[in-house]
C-alpha cells in the first residue's frame, strides 16, 4: 500500500545540528564517542591563531572539508572568510565536484519579472543575490524579430529569433546572463523541401565524464539540441562547443518514429524532462514516453497509462538510476490534491511497470498544476479557492516539493501567470560561486 505523507510541521529540533562521528575528510581519525574518552586539552595562551593553523592545512584536505558544506549559501559564506578559502572555492575543478555532490538549487522562475524564492524557503538567500540579473539578455544584437528564451541550463540561457511556422530557426544564441556574455551559433541546417511540424530547441550537458575531466575549457563546454518532427521522420540536430565536431551541427535520426506513431494523426509532444542523462517527452495520443539517451544518442520509448495530462505529470530521477513519475490527482469528494510518486521497474526487453512508491498530500484550499522540475525540486502553481465573502482576486502561490525528502514548502508568492505556458525555472549558485560559462 502506498503511504500517505503530509507536509511536516517545523519543530525546534529541525534546526539542531547533530555532530557526526564520521571523519571530516579521508584519513582523519574519527572523533571518540565514548563518554570516558579523554577531553581535549585547553588552548594555551600562546597557542597559534586559528587562521594561521587553517592556512597550514593542505589544500586537498581543505577541499574535502568544504565539499561537505551542506548548501551553496553556506559555501558562499565560507568563501568570504579569507582569500585562501575563496581561491579554493572559486576554482573550476572544485565547483564541478561540489555541483556533483550538491546540485544547484532552484532559485526562481524566469518570468517577467524574475520571481525569486522567498523566505522561509531554503533557496531564498541565494535567490536574493540574482536581483538585477538581465535574464532577458538585452545585450544581444538586435534582430528584426525579438529574441525569445528557449531554455536555461547550468547558468546559460538559450535564445532564438522565432522563425516562420514551418521553418527552423536561423538565429540562435547561448548567453551567460550573470557575466553578460554571448555566443552566436550558426543556423540550424534544414531541408527546405520538408515542412517542420514540431521543433524544440534546448541545452544539454556537454557529455562525457565531467567529474574526471580536468581540461582548462571544461567549464565552457555545452551542447545545444534541436528536435524537429517532419511528416515522416524525427531528427535531432546537435551542436557541440567542443570535441571533433565543435562549432558545427550534426544530425541523429530516430528510425522507429514512423512505427511508433503509425495510424495516429493526433499526437503531440509534452513538456521536456531530464533524468539520469536522458531527456523524455510524453507523447499525447499514443500513451508513450519518448526517451533520448544523451550518452549514446539513441531513442527509445516506454508505455504510459492513458489520460495523463501534460500539466499534471512530471518525470524525475529516482533511486538506483531509475525513472520516477509524479502525477497530480484531485479527489472531488474532499476537494483535495495529492501527488502520486511512481517508479519505473524493469530493464531490457522485459516488461516494465510503474509502481507506486509514495503519496504526498498537498495543502488544502488550492487548485494545482505542475510548472516544472529543477534543482532537486518539483515546482507547483497553486491557485487559491474562491472566497465567496471576498470581492478581491486571491493571490496565487508557488509550492516546492523537495525530491529527496518529499517535503512541501511555500516557494514564493506569485503574480498571476499562465499555467498552460511553459515557464523556465532557474537553478544555480550565487554569483560569487558562478564563474563565466562562455
Amino acid at each position: 500500500k502506498p503511504k500517505f505523507r503530509s507536509p511536516p510541521l517545523r519543530s525546534p529540533l529541525d534546526s539542531t545540528l547533530m555532530a557526526s562521528q564520521a571523519p571530516p575528510f579521508p584519513g582523519a581519525t574519527p572523533t571518540p564517542s565514548s563518554p570516558d574518552a579523554p577531553a581535549a586539552p585547553p588552548c594555551s595562551p600562546d597557542a597559534s591563531p586559528t587562521v594561521e593553523a587553517q592556512a597550514a592545512l593542505p589544500d586537498h584536505l581543505t577541499e574535502e572539508i568544504l565539499l561537505r558544506v551542506p548548501t551553496a549559501a553556506d559555501l558562499a559564506r565560507a568563501s568570504m572568510a579569507g582569500p585562501s578559502l575563496r581561491r579554493i572555492i572559486t576554482d573550476h575543478s572544485f565547483l564541478r565536484r561540489f555541483r556533483t555532490l550538491h546540485p544547484p538549487p532552484l532559485l526562481g522562475i524566469l518570468s517577467d519579472p524574475f520571481l525569486p524564492a522567498q523566505p522561509p524557503h531554503p533557496s531564498a538567500a541565494a535567490a536574493r543575490t540574482l536581483a538585477g540579473t538581465d535574464f532577458s539578455c538585452s545585450f544581444l544584437p538586435s534582430r528584426e524579430q525579438p529574441w525569445r528564451r528557449c531554455d536555461f541550463w547550468d547558468g546559460r540561457a538559450l535564445l532564438c529569433v522565432a522563425p516562420d511556422a514551418c521553418d527552423l530557426m536561423r538565429d540562435v544564441a547561448v548567453c551567460d546572463p550573470l557575466h553578460r556574455r554571448y555566443l552566436l551559433l550558426p543556423p540550424v541546417p534544414q531541408d527546405l523541401s520538408n515542412l517542420v511540424y514540431h521543433w524544440e530547441l534546448f541545452l544539454a550537458p556537454a557529455g562525457g565524464d565531467e567529474s574526471a575531466d580536468i581540461a582548462a575549457d571544461t567549464p565552457f563546454r555545452f551542447r545545444v539540441m534541436c528536435l524537429a518532427e517532419y511528416q515522416t521522420h524525427l531528427v535531432l540536430f546537435i551542436f557541440s562547443s567542443s570535441g571533433p565536431r565543435a562549432g558545427q551541427w550534426h544530425t541523429v535520426a530516430f528510425d522507429g518514429w514512423t512505427a511508433l506513431v503509425a495510424g495516429i494523426t493526433d499526437h503531440a509532444f509534452g513538456r521536456r524532462h531530464y533524468a539520469h542523462g536522458c531527456f523524455c517527452w510524453a507523447i499525447r495520443g499514443i500513451n508513450k514516453l519518448l526517451l533520448l539517451d544523451t550518452g549514446t544518442m539513441e531513442f527509445s520509448s516506454v508505455h504510459l497509462q492513458p489520460g495523463l495530462s501534460d500539466r499534471l505529470v512530471a518525470f524525475v530521477a529516482a533511486r538506483e538510476g531509475r525513472l520516477g513519475m509524479l502525477a497530480l490527482s484531485h479527489n472531488p469528494l474532499y476537494d483535495s490534491y495529492h501527488l502520486w510518486y511512481k517508479v519505473l521497474f524493469g530493464t531490457g526487453d522485459g516488461p516494465r511497470q510503474w509502481q507506486t512508491e509514495d503519496v504526498v498530500r498537498l495543502p488544502h484550499d488550492y487548485s494545482y498544476c505542475i510548472l516544472g522540475v529543477a534543482g532537486g525540486y518539483l515546482l507547483l502553481y497553486g491557485i487559491p479557492d474562491d472566497d465567496p465573502d471576498s470581492f478581491e482576486m486571491p493571490e496565487p502561490n508557488c509550492f516546492s516539493l523537495n525530491l529527496q525528502t518529499m517535503k512541501v514548502e511555500q516557494f514564493c508568492a506569485s503574480e498571476p501567470i499562465t499555467p498552460l505556458k511553459s515557464h523556465l525555472l532557474c537553478a544555480g549558485f550565487p554569483p560569487s560561486l558562478s564563474p563565466p560559462t562562455i
